[in-house]
């Protein structure tokens, strides 16, 4: 039993470790608004795990400015039990003499005093119990408490819960209660570590750090966080960071800035699973996660009311055309096809795409298309459905294989279309058989030129099924004028809904 409960507090501290980096190598990123991460923060006893703090006035936490992040981190080595309403308010929950509920509002009476505004969170890789009251009620892009919450009447199931919250915590004014709960942030089901690992990898490359490598059972990182908890220092900003980094020789390279440094970062999201921080990243950021449950759309037509108003009018900047942006896509495939398309070839914006995968790269071509390593060409295989048909669909399998899905699709559909196109790279599918930005742009070209010469005739649009890298998406849709009538789908990958394909965005808008 000692032996698990070792292993168990050792499971925790590497966690909370990869956590830290997560958020304190934003300091390291020159467009980043965060100014100080603070590791067992002492001033917020109970919610102190972690402290992320944010230049004034703060950054967006649904409608009022945030100047600093909280966080509580709860790991767990099994999946044996999962969080409620009820478990916040029950000290045997977590084995302690008080409760979650009553640590997070210690917390908040501490930290009211010393921070104008601020958010409490629970991070943990337990989920929500699928029967209780607030299992779909939580904010799905921060994990926030819903208006209703606080409006709806107390004997409804929300006020219930509520009014026994109120009462576990003795606050008998309302408007004070409001105010607390409005802080509390619940990110549950928080990546197991091995998919958490590899994305804290890829944050700290795109931070110009050396991440440890795969095959490595420990790192510099996990030791470092250790000295930290064990000896100080605590607490860090960009200069106190970097000055460790550079003695741990961390850095992949040397940490002077280079050009590509001084542009200016922006982002699109659709969904959150390792994009919750894009507000601390970014300069400027549009988040259109409300529309979805997850990564499926709640309305179709949210894609054409609402969706694409909103990415067109955050492209239309016209800052976009006069300096360097890097453009984070952590969004569905049609919407970073949607910004190539709004950022055309022809619209002078100088924006580049961020790719995210083993590292995350600014995926910004040379123009270097012709080298001979890169096979830019495609396969093509054609099948023939209803002569009638005045519709193409064309599979773009690029990271995965489509063709199966998509002719499975097709084939309920098969009086609209006259044929199936299956598109692959010569140079075979995989998570990397796009080898960078050249490559990207080269593929994109050849495939657009392919959608053009294929295009129907009598008014019909062509169909694009594709599993591609966003950057590629990206590239393909700054080919506006060569494409036509164009009908994006998206894939139900999480299998919550139907498992097949659905209309997503149609260009140009009907």
């Amino acid at each position: 039993m000692a032996h698990k409960k070792v292993g168990a507090r050792t499971e925790g501290d590497v966690y909370q470790g990869l956590f830290f980096w997560r958020q304190a190598v934003a300091l390291l990123i020159p467009s980043s608004r965060v100014i100080r991460v603070d590791l067992e923060h002492d001033k917020t006893d109970g919610v102190d795990d972690v402290a992320v703090f944010y230049e004034p006035p703060g950054i967006d936490a649904g409608g009022w400015p945030c100047s600093v992040d909280f966080y509580q981190l709860k790991y767990h080595v099994d999946q044996r039990d999962s969080y409620s309403a009820d478990a916040l308010i029950d000290p045997d929950f977590i084995q302690g003499k008080s409760s979650l509920l009553q640590r997070f509002y210690h917390a908040y009476k501490s930290a009211i005093t010393k921070y104008p505004k601020f958010r409490l969170h629970l991070a943990s890789n337990w989920r929500w119990r699928a029967d209780d009251a607030l299992a779909s009620c939580l904010r799905e892009y921060d994990g926030a408490l819903p208006d209703n919450f606080f409006f709806d009447g107390p004997k409804s199931v929300l006020g219930k819960v509520r009014e026994k919250w109120r009462a576990h915590l003795g606050i008998a004014n309302g408007k004070l209660f409001e105010n607390f709960a409005r802080t509390l942030r619940f990110q549950l089901d928080h990546f197991g570590r091995r998919y958490f690992r590899e994305w804290v990898h890829a944050e700290i490359a795109r931070a110009g750090l050396q991440p440890p490598p795969p095959e490595s059972l420990s790192s510099s990182y996990e030791s470092l966080v250790q000295q930290f908890l064990m000896n100080g220092p605590n607490s860090f900003d960009s200069d106190s960071l970097r000055e460790i980094c550079e003695r741990e020789k961390l850095f992949a390279e040397s940490p002077t800035a280079s050009p590509s440094t001084k542009a200016v970062k922006i982002a699109i999201r659709s969904f959150m699973r390792f994009a919750e921080n894009i507000e601390a990243e970014c300069s400027q950021y549009v988040c259109v996660v409300k529309y979805f449950d997850g990564r499926h759309i709640r309305d179709s037509a949210d894609w054409s009311n609402s969706i694409i108003p909103e990415i067109r009018g955050f492209l239309a900047d016209s800052r976009l055309r006069s300096k360097e942006h890097h453009l984070l896509l952590d969004c569905h495939s049609s919407i970073a096809f949607l910004a190539g398309y709004e950022l055309d070839r022809k619209s002078g914006a100088r924006v580049f795409p961020v790719q995210k995968g083993i590292s995350t790269e600014v995926w910004k071509p040379n123009g270097n298309t012709a080298n001979n390593r890169l096979n830019c060409d495609w396969s093509a295989n054609r099948t023939k459905f209803s002569e009638s048909g005045i519709e193409i669909a064309i599979a773009v399998s690029v990271t995965r294989d489509v063709l199966s899905d998509v002719r499975d699709y097709v084939h309920k559909k098969s009086p609209a279309f006259s044929s199936l196109i299956d598109l692959r790279p010569e140079g075979g599918i995989g998570t990397q058989s796009v080898m960078g930005p050249d490559h990207a742009v080269g593929l994109a070209d050849k495939l657009a030129d392919i959608i053009r010469k294929e295009r129907p005739p009598s008014g019909g649009s062509v169909h694009l099924f594709v599993a591609a890298p966003n950057a590629l998406m990206f590239f393909l849709g700054q080919h506006r004028a060569a494409l036509g009538k164009i009908q994006l789908y998206e894939f139900d990958f999480e299998g919550n809904h139907d498992k097949t394909y659905s209309l997503s965005i149609c260009l140009p808008e009907k």
